[in-house]
């Protein structure tokens, strides 16, 4: 089994802690004095526009290229899009992809996204580095006019993506479809949302090493946390406390499972529920809030 190194671990370390401990306070607001977690970067894309294809029912496959943007401007790949009956398949490879945690500790992962001419975004599926920061992904989606991009965010169910944009779709020479553009600044979350108190990190001890499969299950049971954390913040311990109270009990039990040196695998699964569960009360939360806004009364003249 391959192992990951103890600079490669040393990425994730306060990962590991997070997964050993019961869950932290709820989010610290924004602008509170006693927040100590900050990103590391302070570019905000909260407007953007790019280039969407519309694929069409093509009778060949066809590639469009994936470049970085300035906050990452090693990152280059390609995707392979397909058109086939019912569904579009695309086929992602990246290269030079960073570790994710330096736009900030919170942040976790990367996730590829197709976003619609409207703005729409779809989450196509998480892109994992591997040790050589290469990833790819092979995915399927039902739409046929899309933008690809790629965001950093603090867990992989996430619905909307965030403002770290760092690789986006640029037509080729060799790229088929009819060209649209896509403006998505609607949809992209401030990096605020994700920001909270994560503390101080353990020095790892020396030489330590993970395998594969244990490097995979403690990412994951901190990418639950995060998303338990970011729902909480969003008022879903008011608004979708069952769901909320399903995700915390998914997430211990990971990290008991972590505990007793189970299979990975079962770790993983149920690290990654408990974060779409939290998700899922985030969204709740965020619609009834909206709903009370709108059903507000005007106030008087």
């Amino acid at each position: 089994m391959r192992a990951v190194s103890v600079l490669f671990y040393t990425v994730f370390l306060g990962c590991y802690a997070a997964a050993q401990t019961p869950l932290p306070p709820a989010a610290v607001p924004e602008g509170s004095a006693n927040r100590v977690s900050e990103p590391l970067y302070r570019v905000t894309v909260v407007s953007r526009t790019t280039k969407a294809i519309n694929y069409g029912h093509l009778a060949d496959p066809t590639k469009v290229g994936l470049k970085g943007t300035v906050l990452m401007t090693d990152a280059q790949g390609e995707a392979r899009v397909e058109s086939k009956r019912g569904a579009v398949e695309i086929e992602a490879k990246v290269n030079h992809l960073g570790s994710p945690t330096r736009f900030g500790p919170e942040y976790l992962t990367y996730v590829l996204w197709a976003i619609t001419p409207e703005g729409r975004p779809v989450n196509l599926g998480e892109l994992v580095a591997d040790p050589s920061d290469k990833a790819k992904v092979k995915v399927s989606s039902d739409l046929q006019a899309f933008a690809l991009i790629v965001t950093a965010e603090p867990y992989f169910s996430v619905t909307q993506p965030s403002d770290v944009v760092v690789m986006e779709n640029v037509l080729q020479p060799e790229t088929l479809g009819r060209v649209q553009e896509v403006d998505a600044k609607y949809e992209l979350l401030p990096r605020g949302h994700f920001t909270y108190d994560t503390g101080a990190p353990p020095t790892p001890p020396s030489g330590a090493k993970l395998s594969m499969g244990e490097y995979e299950a403690v990412v994951a049971t901190y990418q639950a946390q995060n998303a338990i954390q970011i729902a909480r913040a969003a008022g879903a311990d008011k608004y979708a406390a069952g769901t909320l109270q399903k995700a915390e009990q998914l997430y211990r039990q990971a990290v008991d499972l972590q505990a007793k040196k189970s299979s990975s695998r079962q770790i993983v699964t149920l690290a990654r529920e408990a974060a779409q569960a939290a998700e899922d009360a985030r969204v709740i939360s965020t619609k009834h809030q909206q709903g009370e806004i709108s059903a507000a009364p005007l106030p008087r003249s």
